[in-house]
């Protein structure tokens, strides 16, 4: 049976015991220092420390007592040489594996033309790549300005089978995302631009499955897989490493006006999800996930 693609919502039953101190890492984007970027070019920048308000963006909303408020890190690509820019940032000397839980805060900036930019992240990252190629990875555009909206790579492998997608389709314009994501903000239905979005990535035995949620704590499963599957091509995706954050801009176009495009990231924080221990409490696979949330 293809289980690649498969879409279980709290099909899975998993018992867990709820760990005291889960979280393993966190990080409010303030410090340039700690992290590393692997990119293709030189046409890209990234500002940590950046106050987003200059921009009338509000404060992210996973951002706790504490942290400076209104502050991330800001990604940008093909500013002006008129070519393909990408890059990956990742935090220095860490490494996951087992069952864990990447989630951080996500905002889209786009203006009116030549915009159309991508963002997202994944978990299993190598170290090296500066393309979304290394481990279960995510990303989309924030214009819904592509043929291909939403996808989904496992280890360089792009999975372009739209039926293993939750939404049936790689289109913006597909009722699944423009129901949950309607047009806000000057927004494009469907895609995440001019508002904050968290994206989330778990891995709980073979099982990895990726969302999206809104600050109302309402999600989208954008999709689920076994990641060891390789019957769709692909040599499955790891899951074992480092955690990525991806911007890019494939076009060739530079975006008008200048300095309208961007992505901004902040609160990115890594849980561990406790395996299955003797006197555990049974939950859902998926609901499971919820436990391991930190909010103000």
């Amino acid at each position: 049976m293809k289980l690649f693609g498969s879409i279980r919502v709290g099909a899975v039953v998993t018992c867990v015991s709820l760990a005291a101190n889960a979280q393993l890492f966190r990080d409010p984007m303030t410090n340039a220092a700690a992290w590393g970027v692997n990119a293709n070019g030189s046409d890209w920048a990234v500002t940590f420390n950046y106050d987003y308000s200059a921009d009338g963006i509000p404060e992210a909303p996973n951002t706790l007592p504490g942290d400076a408020p209104t502050r991330g890190a800001r990604l940008e690509a093909n500013l002006f040489s008129g070519t393909v820019n990408y890059f990956t940032i990742f935090p220095l000397g860490q490494n996951f594996t087992g069952w864990w839980q990447l989630r951080f805060d996500a905002w889209m900036n786009f203006g009116t033309s030549g915009t159309t930019e991508f963002l997202g992240g994944g978990i299993g990252y190598n170290g090296t790549s500066a393309d979304a190629n290394s481990g279960a990875q995510f990303i989309a555009t924030g214009d819904g300005g592509s043929a291909a909206d939403w996808r989904a790579l496992k280890d360089g492998f792009y999975v372009t089978d739209d039926t293993a997608y939750a939404g049936g389709s790689r289109d913006n314009t597909a009722p699944y995302y423009t129901s949950f994501l309607p047009s806000v903000n000057g927004s494009v239905a469907g895609s995440p631009g001019f508002q904050w979005i968290t994206w989330e990535f778990n891995v709980i035995g073979n099982q990895v499955s990726i969302y999206i949620e809104k600050p109302d704590l309402s999600r989208l499963l954008l999709i689920q897989y076994d990641k060891t599957f390789t019957g769709d091509g692909s040599g499955g995706a790891t899951t074992d490493g480092n955690l990525s954050i991806f911007y890019a801009d494939y076009s060739t176009s530079i975006a008008s006006p200048p300095g309208s495009t961007f992505g901004l990231v902040d609160n990115v924080v890594v849980w561990m999800i406790p395996e299955p221990a003797t006197g555990s409490l049974a939950l859902g696979g998926l609901g499971l996930l919820w436990l391991f949330r930190r909010r103000r």
